[in-house]
C-alpha cells in the first residue's frame, strides 16, 4: 500500500526508489550477507531512500543519465550500512537507522556540484522552504504568522510523505494506512510526530504557510516518534509519552540547526535530525528507570514489545523470586546484556516452561490468563514439549478442549522424543481424549509406526480390545508386521481372542493371507486351535471377501465417544494420581528444575552451582513435569562436565546416586539417554558410578509417579521391544551397560508374545557379541523355547552360525 501511495504522489520518484531497493538488496546477496536479514528487507530501505534523494535533488531526473548514480550509490548504501553497523550496532548496541542512506545521498549531492554531466537542482536545495528565518524582525514589530486550516491539516499527512521526498497529502494518508495494517501503534506515532513536529516548527520558527503546508516542519519528527514510541522502547507508563513528545520537538530544533549549518553549501538536513535524536535517547535508555529499552536483536513491531511486557508482568507475578534469580543468571552467563529482565528471553525460555507447568497442574485460570495476553499456545520448552502434550499425558479433558477449541493449539506438534499429543494420550492410557483429538486432526507420528505396530500385536495377544480399537481407529495399519513378520491378526488367532479377530477383519480390513517368519498365515494357525470358532469364521470371511465393506474410522470415533461409559471414571482416576516425593508441586518448583536442566544441557556448571547455593531447599535430583532430571538432559546432550558435577555434588552431600537409574515419563534412564544419542563417555561414567555402589545395582529404578495398569502393560511391552531392537541391531555395549547397572534385570527373560527373547533374535541375526554379553549375564540359549519350540541354539543352527552354536553348546564366553 505504501508503494501505491508513492506511485500516486510521484510515480517517477517511486520507480527510482524501487530500483534503489533492488540494487541494494542484490548487493547484499552478492556480498553474501545474512539471508534472513536480506529477506526482512534490512538492506533494501537504505537503497530506496538513497535513490529517491538523488533523483529528487537532481535537476531533470527524467534523464536516463541519473540511473547510473542511483545504481552506484544504492549499492554503496548497503556497503556503508555493514560498515556502520560494525561500529554502531556491535559496539554501542544502536540501530544504524537510515544513516548509510544519508551519507550516500550527501556524498553524491556534494560531489555532483563538481561533476560535468550531472546537475543538482540548486533552487530546491537552497530554497527558503528548507531554511528558517535568518533576518529577525524588530522585537516591537513581531507579528504571528497566520496559517489557514488547509495549511495545518494538509501539512500533517504531507509530513509523512516528505519522508520519501514527496509533497502530497494523499500519499501521506495512504502511507499511514499502510503502516496501520502492519502496526496501528506505529501508524499512530507517525501521525503524532507529524502533528507535534509541524506545530512545534510553526510556533518556534514561524515558518511560512507554504512550508507548513508542504510538511517540511514535521518529517523528521515522524521518524523520531516511531522510533521512540514503541519501536525501540516498550510503550509502558507515562514517561515514554513525555520522552516521545520531547524527542519530536528536539527533532525540529536539530533540523533547524543542521539546516543553518548546511546553508553555506546549500545542502538540506535530510533525515539526520531524527537519527541524531533517536541515537541520543537510545544511548541514555540504560540510565533511565522509566524507559524500557528493547535490545537490537529483539526489535519488532510495538505490539510485540507490549505483548512481551504484559507477559513478563504475568510471569513475574507467578515467579516472585525472579528478581533474585536475575542476578544469579546474569553472573553465571557472563553476559550483562542478557538477563531475565530481557523480555524476549523471558518469552522464549521461561514462558513455555510456565505454560507447560500450568498444563501439568491443570491450572486452567492462570494458563488462560497467559494465553489471553498473547502467549503462544504452541510454544515449546527445551524438549519441544507444548502445553497440549502435557494435557494429553495427564488426561485433562477440559484443558485439552480449551487449548484446541479456543486457542487453536497445533494437535500435531512433534516433541524431541517423536511424540504427538495423540500418541501421548494413548501411551498414558487416556483413551477418552483420542476421539476428540482425532476429530480435530491429530494423528499418530510416522516415526512411531513400528512401535505402534508392535503394540497392536501385543494388545491383540493380550485381548485388550479397547486398545486395539483405538490404535486401528487412529490409523495404525493392522497389516503391519513386527520383526518376525507377525501381524496383529496372527497374534489374535494364536491367543484365541475371537472378538479381536472379528474386529481386525471387519473394521480394520486385516489381511488373511500374510505369512509370518515361518511362512504361516493366520488361517493356518487357526486350524491348530482346539476351538474351531475362529477357523470357521476365517473360512467364512475368506469366502465373503468381495462383499466386505470396512467401516469408516470417523464413524467409529463418533460411536466410541458415546459408548465408553467408563471414560469419566478413567479421567477421575487419572486426576487423583499424586506424584511421589521431589516432584514439582508449585509453579516455582517447576521453573527451578527447568532452569537447572537448561544449565546442565549447556554444560554451565557455574550456573548450576549458583542455583543450588541460592536455593538451599532445591534438590539437584529434582525433576520437571516430564519427570526428567538434569542428569537426563545432560546425558542426552553429552555434557559430561554436568554429570560429573552432579555426582560430585551429591556425593559431597552424602546423598545416594539413585537418580542415575531414575526413569522419566517414557521409562528411560540417563544411561539410556546417553547411549541413545551416542554419548558413550557419559554412559560409561554413569555405569562406573553405579558399579562403585553395589546397592544401586540390585535396586529397582525409582518411579516418579503412579501408573495405571494399562500403562504398566504398555510400558512392559515397549521395554521388551526396546531390548529386542538392541539385540537385533547388535548393540552389545549398550546391553552390557544396561544389564550391569540393573536397568535391565538379568532375572527377566524379556520374551515377547511369541516367547522369543533377545537371545533368540541375537542368534537368528548372527550377532556374536550380543550372545556373549547375554550369556555373561546368565541368559540361557538352550532351554528358553519360543511358540514354535525353538531355542536360540536352534536359530543359530538353522542359520549355520557355527561360532554362536559352539558358545551356546559349551557355555563359554
Amino acid at each position: 500500500m505504501i508503494t501505491v501511495g508513492l506511485l500516486i504522489g510521484q510515480w517517477q520518484l517511486a520507480l527510482y526508489g524501487l530500483l534503489g531497493t533492488i540494487i541494494s538488496t542484490l548487493t547484499a546477496y552478492i556480498i553474501g550477507l545474512d539471508y534472513g536479514s536480506i529477506r526482512a528487507g534490512l538492506y533494501g530501505y537504505n537503497g530506496c531512500l538513497t535513490a529517491m534523494a538523488i533523483a529528487n535533488f537532481s535537476f531533470g531526473f527524467h534523464s536516463p543519465l541519473i540511473i547510473g548514480p542511483i545504481v552506484l550509490m544504492s549499492a554503496c548504501s548497503t556497503i556503508f550500512l555493514v560498515a556502520i553497523a560494525k561500529l554502531v550496532a556491535l559496539r554501542l548496541g544502536l540501530s544504524p537507522f537510515t544513516f548509510s542512506s544519508q551519507m550516500c545521498s550527501l556524498l553524491w549531492l556534494l560531489g555532483a556540484m563538481k561533476f560535468r554531466y550531472f546537475f543538482v537542482d540548486e533552487t530546491l536545495l537552497t530554497s527558503g522552504l528548507l531554511k528558517t528565518f535568518i533576518e529577525k524582525p524588530i522585537l516591537s514589530n513581531i507579528t504571528i504568522t497566520k496559517y489557514s486550516v488547509i495549511d495545518i491539516f494538509a501539512g500533517f499527512p504531507a509530513s509523512v510523505s516528505q519522508v520519501y521526498f514527496i509533497n502530497n497529502p494523499l500519499t501521506g494518508i495512504i502511507i499511514l494506512l499502510g503502516i496501520l495494517i502492519c502496526s496501528p501503534i506505529l501508524s499512530f506515532f507517525a501521525l503524532f510526530g507529524a502533528i507535534t513536529g509541524q506545530l512545534s516548527a510553526a510556533y518556534l520558527f514561524g515558518l511560512p504557510a507554504e512550508t507548513i503546508r508542504m510538511g517540511f516542519g514535521g518529517y523528521n519528527s515522524v521518524l523520531t516518534c516511531q522510533a521512540l514510541g514503541g519501536m525501540f522502547f516498550v510503550l509502558s507508563g507515562y514517561s515514554i509519552w513525555f520522552f516521545t513528545l520531547f524527542g519530536s520537538i528536539m527533532s525540529v530544533i536539530v533540523q533547524a540547526a543542521i539546516a543553518v549549518f548546511f546553508s553555506p553549501i546549500g545542502i538540506p538536513p535530510l533525515l539526520l535530525p531524527s537519527i541524531f535524536i533517536s541515537w541520543i535517547f537510545c544511548l541514555m535508555a540504560e540510565s533511565s528507570k522509566n524507559m524500557i529499552a528493547v535490545t537490537l536483536l529483539a526489535v519488532s513491531i510495538p505490539e510485540d514489545h507490549l505483548r512481551r511486557f504484559h507477559l513478563t508482568t504475568l510471569v513475574k507475578a507467578n515467579f516472585g523470586f525472579l528478581n533474585n534469580l536475575s542476578t544469579i543468571l546474569q553472573k553465571s552467563r557472563h553476559d550483562n546484556d542478557k538477563s531475565i529482565e530481557d523480555l524476549a528471553t523471558i518469552e522464549a525460555e521461561f514462558l513455555p516452561i510456565l505454560l507447560c507447568s500450568y498444563a501439568y497442574q491443570n491450572n486452567i485460570n492462570n494458563l488462560k490468563a497467559l494465553l489471553h495476553e498473547g502467549a503462544d499456545v504452541n510454544s515449546t520448552d527445551y524438549d519441544l514439549r507444548s502445553p497440549l502434550h502435557l494435557a494429553a499425558c495427564g488426561g485433562k479433558s477440559e484443558l485439552c478442549f480449551l487449548l484446541v477449541k479456543n486457542f487453536r493449539a497445533n494437535v500435531n506438534l512433534v516433541d524431541e522424543f517423536g511424540g504427538t499429543p495423540l500418541y501421548d494420550a494413548f501411551c498414558h492410557g487416556n483413551f477418552h481424549l483420542i476421539p476428540f483429538l482425532y476429530a480435530w486432526g491429530a494423528r499418530m507420528p510416522v516415526s512411531k509406526t513400528k512401535e505402534l505396530a508392535f503394540c497392536l500385536c501385543a494388545f491383540s495377544f493380550e485381548g485388550n480390545l479397547k486398545a486395539v480399537q483405538y490404535l486401528v481407529a487412529c490409523g495404525v495399519n493392522p497389516n503391519l508386521a513386527d520383526y518376525n513378520g507377525r501381524t496383529a491378526l496372527h497374534l489374535a488367532v494364536c491367543a484365541n481372542n475371537f472378538s479381536i479377530v472379528k474386529y481386525l477383519i471387519e473394521e480394520g480390513k486385516a489381511s488373511l493371507s500374510i505369512p509370518d517368519y515361518y511362512n504361516q498365515t493366520p488361517m493356518q494357525y487357526a486350524l491348530h486351535l482346539t476351538d474351531n470358532s475362529i477357523a470357521n469364521y476365517l473360512q467364512h470371511c475368506r469366502d465373503q471377501t468381495s462383499k466386505q465393506k470396512p467401516r469408516k474410522i470417523n464413524i467409529f470415533m463418533q460411536d466410541i465417544s458415546i459408548v465408553d461409559d467408563d471414560d469419566n471414571n478413567q479421567e477421575q482416576e487419572n486426576n487423583n494420581e499424586k506424584p511421589s516425593e521431589n516432584i514439582l508441586v508449585t509453579v516455582e518448583e517447576s521453573l527451578l528444575p527447568a532452569l537447572f536442566c537448561m544449565a546442565a544441557a549447556e554444560g554451565d556448571v557455574k550456573q548450576m552451582a549458583n542455583l543450588l547455593e541460592q536455593f538451599p531447599e532445591f534438590h539437584a535430583d529434582s525433576v520437571d513435569y516430564d519427570f526428567r532430571s538434569a542428569a537426563h538432559v545432560a546425558a542426552a546432550e553429552g555434557q559430561l562436565c554436568s554429570i560429573q558435577f552432579l555426582c560430585e555434588y551429591l556425593y559431597a552431600k552424602n546423598q545416594d546416586l539413585s537418580w542415575i537409574k531414575r526413569e522419566d515419563r517414557w521409562g528411560f534412564s540417563p544411561i539410556e539417554e546417553a547411549y541413545h544419542y551416542g554419548h558413550y563417555d557419559v554412559a560409561n561414567y554413569l555405569i562406573e558410578c553405579i558399579k562403585s555402589n553395589p546397592n544401586l545395582i540390585s535396586s529397582n529404578p525409582k518411579q516418579n509417579f503412579k501408573i495405571k495398569p494399562a500403562v504398566i502393560s504398555m510400558r512392559q511391552w515397549k521395554k521388551i521391544l526396546h531390548f529386542s531392537a538392541l539385540a537385533s541391531n547388535n548393540e552389545a555395549e549398550l546391553i552390557d551397560g544396561l544389564l550391569s547397572t540393573g536397568i535391565f534385570s538379568s532375572s527377566e527373560s524379556y520374551a515377547d508374545y511369541d516367547g522369543r527373547t533377545p537371545m533368540h533374535l541375537a542368534a537368528a541375526n548372527g550377532h556374536l557379541n550380543v550372545v556373549k554379553v547375554l550369556q555373561l549375564h546368565g541368559y540361557d540359549g538352550k532351554t528358553q523355547k519360543d511358540r514354535w519350540g525353538n531355542s536360540a541354539l536352534d536359530e543359530a543352527r538353522r542359520k549355520k552360525f557355527t561360532e554362536i552354536i559352539d558358545i551356546l553348546l559349551e557355555d563359554i564366553v
